[in-house]
């Protein structure tokens, strides 16, 4: 992807969708289940925060990280997103958790800095799925938590607002 600010939502969706496992917030996810549809027939993508699934679109990649800034965590086993992997707990309903959601003190509305969040104990996870909170992400000893993407993903840095409960 370039540093061009002036993508369209489209566009970056497109692109987005292409990256391997064809992983994005807001676009179609082939197997996994980080995106639905509303009524509309719309695809949006879906967020934990606070213990509550909620919707989002991609809006902004940023060059740069975002302050204020909201995180949100990507749950994968090394290679996808963990909604991806076929001895995962279907509970899971998205791979992405954020630390804050609208209505919080500290929410920012959606100015992400992404952090990999790789489960490196499946079955230890199957036993407390869904995370669905950020400090359940930070507190789980099979939880290894960094700065940035993984190598797929959603880019280090974007604009993504939660507009609804999925």
């Amino acid at each position: 992807m370039t540093n061009d600010n002036s993508r369209t939502r489209r566009r970056v969706l497109r692109q987005w969708a292409a990256l391997p496992g064809g992983l994005a917030l807001g676009s179609a996810v082939g197997a996994t289940n980080a995106t639905a549809r509303n009524d509309n027939a719309r695809d949006f993508g879906r967020v934990y925060a606070n213990g509550t699934l909620w919707r989002t679109n991609v809006v902004t990649v940023l060059d740069d990280r975002p302050d204020p800034e909201d995180r949100i965590y990507f749950l994968h086993d090394g290679d996808g997103p963990i909604v991806a992997n076929p001895d995962a707990s279907g509970a899971q309903a998205s791979p992405f958790v954020s630390e804050s959601a609208p209505g919080d003190r500290d929410w920012n509305g959606g100015k992400w800095t992404h952090f990999s969040a790789e489960v490196t104990d499946v079955e230890a996870f199957n036993a407390d799925a869904p995370l669905d909170t950020a400090e359940a992400v930070l507190d789980a000893g099979y939880v290894d938590v960094s700065l940035g993407r993984p190598g797929f993903g959603p880019p280090n840095y974007f604009i993504c607002p939660l507009n609804g409960r999925a």
